[in-house]
């Protein structure tokens, strides 16, 4: 297993971990590269159904598309995604 995968596998590890322990879990999504990676390897580690939301704090200042973006992948993805 290469460098990339172990830490994959430990990101998904924490993810499932935290889930089991806390329950009550939120995710903050920026909409940026960083949060959209984060995003993903929630799916991958729910076997594609994230079990909890994510919040935008919407600031009023992104450009139209990223919005458009935003809730498009929520829509395709079946996320609850949290607008504040």
């Amino acid at each position: 297993m290469d460098r990339l995968n172990e830490l994959e596998a430990e990101s998904i590890y924490i993810l499932r971990e935290a889930y089991c322990k806390l329950g009550k879990l939120g995710m903050l999504w920026s909409i940026g590269k960083d949060s959209t990676v984060m995003l993903w390897l929630a799916q991958k580690a729910f076997f594609g159904h994230v079990p909890f939301p994510f919040i935008h704090v919407d600031t009023l200042r992104k450009i139209p598309a990223m919005i458009e973006y935003r809730d498009r992948v929520a829509e395709e993805l079946g996320i609850k995604l949290i607008v504040h």
